[in-house]
């Protein structure tokens, strides 16, 4: 039973997916209690949300891809013509483009940016967003936090109801 627990709480801190990935895992795959999976599933996202927002804040978002890019494997992988930023940078860029919404909204925008579960908005993109934007970290992570919950409800839900609805009407 502790194996998925914490199968679920890893999970749901990877940055693809999150709890809209583990969630559903948890409860079909592990067969772990829907609320062991909400539970367990918020807990994982909400710390890595915690601990990405005040890594970025005090170390900066420069200083850390500077610290990157000076690894010996980057610099190898550099000099093979592959740019090892190419993914960050485009989900940088990405998250620049969506903030600005967010940007009028403020924290409120952050919930409901999280809230929804669709792809591309979870917390790991709400992060990068609120540094973007230069937001207070605590309020950045309450309001992410209430956004997972929201996100994570929508999602239990759905994989509770919808293989039900699936199995008895089509």
């Amino acid at each position: 039973m502790i194996y998925e627990k914490i199968s679920t709480f890893i999970i749901a801190m990877f940055p693809i997916g999150e709890l809209r990935v583990s969630i559903p895992f948890a409860i079909h795959s592990l067969d772990l209690f829907w609320v062991d999976a909400l539970f367990y599933s918020f807990l994982g996202n909400a710390t890595i949300s915690f601990l990405l927002l005040y890594a970025i804040h005090y170390y900066k978002l420069v200083k850390i891809k500077n610290y990157f890019s000076n690894l010996w494997i980057v610099k190898m992988i550099s000099k093979k013509g592959f740019n090892p930023f190419y993914f960050f940078n485009k989900w940088e860029k990405n998250s620049l483009k969506k903030s600005k919404g967010i940007d009028r909204w403020g924290y409120v925008g952050l919930i409901f940016f999280v809230g929804l579960p669709l792809p591309v908005t979870g917390a790991w993109t709400a992060v990068l967003i609120s540094t973007l934007l230069r937001l207070n970290a605590m309020k950045s992570f309450l309001s992410i936090s209430i956004g997972l919950s929201i996100s994570g409800t929508i999602v239990t839900l759905l994989s509770i109801y919808s293989p039900k609805f699936y199995n008895t009407y089509l």
